[in-house]
């Protein structure tokens, strides 16, 4: 007989396309959302390379890990739909992340609850913001076009789409994520530095990437929204008690110099200390401001302090001699406070005081907020004649010539000018003539160092009005810088400027407006190398006038000597005499930029960043209130 001889049936495996596609898009979103992540935080500069280091490789894995938390919602509120609410997950995270990097090229901070009550101040930024888009923030958009091929190949499927997911299986797939999860980030934070945390945004971010940041900043605003108490404890009471006994009481020097005199002030929008005496293309950028450097004492180590209220931060710190918030504006947050502010002060000597500034008055909540520091009277846009236009309105030279007019002057009078024509990205200045650039015309840097001169000139003809109308010489006059000119990422100006070379140790020491300080009748003029910052003009001015100011933050500039000045910026970097701690880093440098052991400075930094964390108790609680109420 034959063999019978069986064939076996090949078998064939088919998987179902629609799993092929789903597969694909998770990976897509994983991945893309990496990439992302990673291009906001390298073209920001938060993280730096080579890309994997012990810094980085924490971020990326806690960044993987709030990623894979956000399919775990995707997942657990969604079915049949799941990829689409994945593709929408996409685009407003993407979203989320191009305004974070935009924000932070031009703040320094990543964007928290407190920006949103900013949120009217971006319809006049908006050149600002589109003159910080560069060609890579594409990466941005660059899984769109993949979702929109996977979900209309799923469409065409003879099945129509996804198959619903076993309700015990979601649940598992969620357990096992999030279990996964918990694991992932507890390694990472681990080996974080969750120390300067406390102070410095920034520091969160860099460590354990920006959605971990957006979650920590979710959950301090529902706290204090919520659940803080806002009353003033006795814990915080004895706080601020121990803080003010400790301090040493103001010197003598200068003390009443300047008793009944008028007071001006002039806050000068992104003017750095860098473009005093220095020339371009030949010619001085300051030539008014240079020559006033001998006609009264010109501070060359003063820092601005500001945080995310920049503008309205300095004139803050300038009034009220408090620090601003770590996150948000002061202006927006606490309007309603009590502040022992420089308004307040003077009225008390019977001053009159006045608020000058172009603009709208609604910007940067200034009309609520100039009644609480107490100003008589706010000029603002709708009180000038638009005759000449120039940046973001009125030109600088016709708000000065059309103000002075407005104070009545027969009586003390106190007045703050605001300036705006100098604001960033300076494109207003590519066809302004008073000043040759040479091949830099029509670049930032050209544009820049225009704005630079022409508020110059303008403070030039102030000058001279003051002259003409008998006030220069019974006013103690002082001008300063509001806060930076030039972004983090855009420091080829600096290079073309002044040869600077990016580091961290550099670009914090660069954190300098020029100031100039003129009191009638003092003889003592020139440069004044003690280091201090815009929390200290308040201090300075009361002791000059005589005035006492016994719950400012600041220092009296003219009683401190070079050995003792400081200044504490508000991402809690400290500059001293003899060492500079920058927080981004977390790194102490000595005078010639090597860096120096921690351990021997902690102490010392730690005490600089008590006023930090005072100013905070002072405005979340309202204690100055509390204090004048006793």
């Amino acid at each position: 007989m034959g063999k019978i001889i069986v064939q076996p049936k090949s078998v064939r495996i088919t998987i179902d396309p629609s799993y092929i596609i789903e597969f694909f898009l998770w990976i897509t979103f994983i991945l893309g959302m990496l990439l992302k992540c990673a291009h906001f935080q390298f073209s920001t500069e938060l993280n730096e390379k080579p890309y994997f280091n012990t810094i980085n490789n924490n971020m990326f894995l806690a960044t993987f890990t709030s990623l894979l938390l956000i399919t775990v919602f995707v997942l657990l509120f969604f079915n049949r739909k799941r990829l689409l609410a994945l593709f929408i997950a996409d685009i407003l995270v993407s979203i989320l992340l191009l305004a974070d990097t935009l924000y932070f090229r031009y703040y320094y901070n990543a964007i928290t609850i407190p920006v949103l009550y900013q949120i009217g101040l971006m319809s006049s930024i908006t050149e600002s913001a589109r003159s910080l888009f560069k060609t890579g923030d594409l990466i941005f958009a660059v899984t769109i076009p993949l979702y929109i091929a996977g979900l209309s190949m799923l469409k065409k499927l003879p099945s129509s789409g996804l198959a619903r997911i076993n309700p015990l299986k979601r649940i598992i797939m969620v357990v096992i994520i999030i279990c996964v999860c918990f694991g992932l980030f507890q390694y990472a934070s681990g080996k974080s530095s969750p120390g300067v945390f406390t102070y410095d945004n920034n520091n969160v971010i860099s460590n354990l990437g920006i959605f971990y940041f957006h979650y920590l900043d979710i959950k301090t605003q529902v706290h204090e929204k919520f659940f803080a108490d806002h009353t003033l404890n006795k814990v915080e009471k004895n706080e601020l008690d121990t803080f003010y006994s400790g301090r040493t009481a103001v010197g003598d020097k200068y003390k009443g110099i300047a008793k009944g005199k008028n007071l001006i002030i002039v806050q000068m929008e992104a003017i750095q200390q860098f473009v005093i005496n220095t020339k371009f293309n030949g010619q001085d950028i300051t030539p008014n401001l240079n020559k006033f450097i001998n006609d009264s004492t010109y501070l060359e180590n003063f820092y601005y302090q500001v945080g995310e209220g920049n503008t309205s931060d300095a004139e803050f710190l300038t009034n009220n001699s408090l620090y601003p918030l770590r996150d948000g504006a002061v202006y927006f947050k606490y309007p309603e406070n009590t502040y022992e502010s420089l308004p307040r002060l003077l009225k008390q000597q019977g001053y009159a005081s006045y608020a000058f500034h172009a603009y709208k008055p609604s910007f940067w909540n200034r009309t609520q907020m100039y009644k609480a520091v107490g100003f008589d009277k706010f000029v603002s846009a709708g009180d000038y004649i638009l005759d000449d236009l120039l940046g973001w309105g009125l030109s600088d030279k016709s708000f000065f010539r059309q103000s002075l007019p407005k104070i009545d002057s027969s009586k003390p009078f106190y007045s703050f000018f605001i300036t705006l024509s100098s604001h960033h990205p300076y494109n207003s200045f590519t066809d302004y003539k008073g000043f040759d650039v040479g091949k830099y015309q029509g670049t930032m840097t050209g544009n820049y160092v225009k704005a630079a001169n022409y508020v110059d000139q303008a403070i030039g003809e102030l000058f001279d009005d003051l002259k003409n109308r008998g006030l220069y010489d019974n006013s103690i006059i002082i001008i300063y810088g509001d806060h930076h000119a030039v972004l983090k990422d855009q420091t080829d100006i600096l290079k073309d400027l002044i040869g600077f070379n990016f580091t961290e140790y550099n670009w914090t020491k660069i954190h300098k407006t020029p100031c100039f300080i003129r009191i009638p009748g003092m003889t003592e003029k020139g440069v004044n190398s003690t280091i201090c910052g815009q929390i200290d003009l308040l201090p300075t001015v009361a002791n000059i006038m005589g005035i006492n100011a016994p719950h400012a933050l600041g220092k009296d500039i003219f009683n401190t000597s070079l050995e003792n000045g400081y200044a504490v910026l508000r991402d809690s970097s400290v500059i001293t005499y003899k060492y500079t701690y920058v927080s981004e880093d977390n790194t102490v440098y000595g005078n010639d930029g090597q860096t120096l052991d921690m351990s021997l400075y902690e102490g010392d930094i730690r005490k600089y960043q008590k006023e930090l964390e005072i100013s905070d108790i002072i405005l979340q609680k309202n204690a100055l209130q509390h204090i004048n109420d006793k």
